[in-house]
């Protein structure tokens, strides 16, 4: 009874307990994108090795990694049909069905015979994307925050940088001990295992549901905005989510393919194992300190400062595929996924300053749709390409050139006309 009454007080202090929001967004986003993301490349070798026994013969790369495609391609269709569910009913539906499901889809894994099967659970995966991926988690946030948005966004990507840089880790270490059939089965009791917790504490914003009252005390958001037809027909909504897919083609394409790109460079296992977190840890670093700096210097800044790192860590790596310089290699590496890690977290920011709480679930389900076209392309393309030129130049330059579109998009988005344009320096 006292620790009830205890819970019960701290919910009535939005104030206080949008922090346990946040603790609960970033459990989420550290399973469900690690396990789909980071986590699942340390398999490659495996699966491919096991789908051309079973088929008679070689998996090509490109055919293996449309797999990725497939689950970026129906998270992206999918998209808009999530947004819509969350203005109706809320967050926290959506993010313990998605737990579900993930865990379902790793016993599926452990399964699988064909090309068919991949692409069937890839499928799921997309679905999984949708419940209880980045988008759900940005809007049950956002609906906690105006004031340090930046940074609780930033708190919650992180979950996302820092889960893919452990599982990757932790599979492998799992595999070390056991078949990797039995890896996903032993992997699929940790979702589980957290929709208990997070049915006690998880919350859907009192705002969203008009069960609080916002004196001038709350920071909580009020239901204000652009509706989404005013928002398609905006220039901020289009260099926003040509942005959005430019940088989510980058990364997905690099972060999908680093495992095998430093394997094809002569690089060991662990070695192309830690090439992998390094990506994410640089990502965690960057959502982390871009959601502070972002309340400080202004959210098109430090947008435009990950931008122009992102784009200098794939330069630095062509270079370096040039030259042979293994220095080079690791150090645009560790650019590059810091620059992303920054870039993530201001495009998320940016959708509720922008435009607002009234219909940002069908926003970011909007912005959803295209930046998942961009990631569904990066993993296939990348592998096609490298398996016509049998290496990894081309594809890196097809990301340079993208990198180049977002900067300039980026240049476009007039922070005047913002919802929330007053914690912009830039906006005047």
């Amino acid at each position: 009874m006292r620790a009830g009454s205890v819970m019960a007080s701290a919910i009535q202090d939005s104030n206080t307990y949008r922090w346990v929001i946040v603790a609960c967004a970033f459990a989420v986003l550290f399973i469900s994108q690690g396990m789909t993301l980071g986590g699942l490349q340390v398999f490659d070798e495996k699966l491919l090795a096991h789908l051309g026994e079973q088929a008679g013969a070689e998996i090509s790369l490109g055919a293996f990694k449309g797999g990725l495609s497939i689950m970026f391609a129906t998270a992206g269709i999918l998209g808009m049909l999530g947004g819509w569910l969350c203005d109706i009913i809320g967050a926290k539906k959506l993010l313990l069905s998605g737990l579900v499901l993930l865990a379902v889809g790793n016993f599926m894994y452990s399964d699988v015979n064909t090309l068919t099967d991949i692409y069937i659970v890839s499928a799921l995966l997309g679905l999984v994307l949708v419940l209880c991926g980045l988008m759900i988690n940005i809007y049950l946030v956002s609906g906690w925050f105006t004031r340090k948005r930046g940074l609780a966004i930033g708190i919650v990507l992180a979950g996302t940088s820092l889960g893919n840089a452990v599982f990757p880790k932790l599979n492998g270490y799992l595999m070390t001990l056991t078949e990797w059939q039995q890896v996903f089965n032993w992997i699929a009791w940790i979702p589980l295992a957290a929709v208990p917790l997070l049915m006690i504490f998880l919350k859907d914003s009192p705002s969203l549901e008009g069960g609080t009252d916002q004196g001038e005390q709350s920071e909580l958001p009020r239901l204000s905005g652009y509706t989404l037809k005013e928002v398609l027909l905006s220039l901020n909504f289009w260099a926003l989510a040509t942005i959005a897919m430019c940088t989510f083609y980058s990364i997905l394409a690099m972060s999908g393919h680093t495992f095998l790109f430093f394997r094809s460079e002569g690089y060991s296992e662990a070695s192309a194992g830690t090439a992998v977190s390094i990506v994410f840890l640089g990502g965690l670093v960057g959502k982390l300190l871009s959601g502070y700096l972002a309340e400080s210097f202004g959210r098109k800044r430090v947008l435009l400062t990950g931008l122009v790192m992102m784009l200098g860590g794939i330069v630095t790596m062509v270079g370096a595929m040039l030259t042979k310089n293994a220095v080079l290699v690791w150090g645009g590496l560790s650019l590059f996924g810091f620059g992303w890690g920054g870039i993530y977290t201001l495009i998320q920011v940016l959708a509720a300053d922008l435009f607002g709480m009234l219909a940002l679930g069908k926003i970011l389900g909007a912005i959803n749709v295209l930046d998942t076209f961009g990631g569904a392309m990066g993993p296939v393309l990348t592998g096609v390409l490298v398996g016509i030129t049998g290496g990894y130049l081309q594809p890196f330059l097809v990301i340079t050139v993208l990198l180049v579109v977002a900067t300039i998009a980026a240049c476009l988005l007039n922070m005047a006309k913002g919802v929330y344009h007053e914690f912009d320096s830039d906006a005047a």
